[in-house]
Parts: structure tokens; C-alpha cells; sequence
């Protein structure tokens, strides 16, 4: 579902300068959006973009290589290891 079409039923306000909200009423004048659209499209945009960023784990080579050996050849559970895996499952819970 496209965000414009969701039930919007959050509300945000925000504090600005005249110069600030005129800029931003010109340039969603320009995408031919009002302003509410255009600010949420790009603030959607931008977050997505930042949480993706930070959801990633970047590697140098050097740990690439090791966790590749790793992956590859594990080594033998440790004891908490055997105790974390005794453990009995958590309940799940059904949703609607």
C-alpha cells in the first residue's frame, strides 16, 4: 500500500522560520503536491534511507575473510552455548 493511501490517523506538527516554510511550499509547488505530501514523501524517503543505512553491517576485507572462516569451519559450541540451546522455546502468540 502506497503511504498517501493509508489511514492516516498520526498527527506531527512542526516549527519553522518563514523562509524555511516558504522554501518548502515552493518546492512542493513545484513536484505539484501541497506541502503535507511533499514533506511526508521526502521525510518517508530519507528515513527509510537512514534506517536502511544503519540496519547494514559493513565489513573491512580482512573481517569479511574471517567471518566467511567462520562461517565455514565453526568453532565447537561453548558452554553457555549448550545451556542457551537446553532452554525450552518461547511461546508464540497467534495474529490477527
Amino acid at each position: 500500500m502506497h503511504a498517501t493511501t493509508m489511514l492516516k490517523d498520526a498527527r506531527m506538527e512542526f516549527k519553522t522560520n518563514e523562509e524555511t516554510k516558504q522554501l518548502i511550499g515552493l518546492a512542493a509547488t513545484l513536484c505539484g503536491q501541497d506541502v503535507t505530501a511533499y514533506a511526508m514523501g521526502v521525510l518517508s524517503a530519507h528515513s527509510r534511507e537512514v534506517v536502511g543505512q544503519t540496519a547494514q553491517i559493513k565489513l573491512s576485507e580482512e573481517s569479511n575473510r574471517r567471518l566467511a572462516q567462520l562461517l565455514a569451519n565453526p568453532p565447537a559450541p561453548t558452554e553457555a552455548m549448550r545451556q542457551l540451546a537446553e532452554l525450552p522455546d518461547l511461546p508464540t502468540r497467534a495474529c490477527a
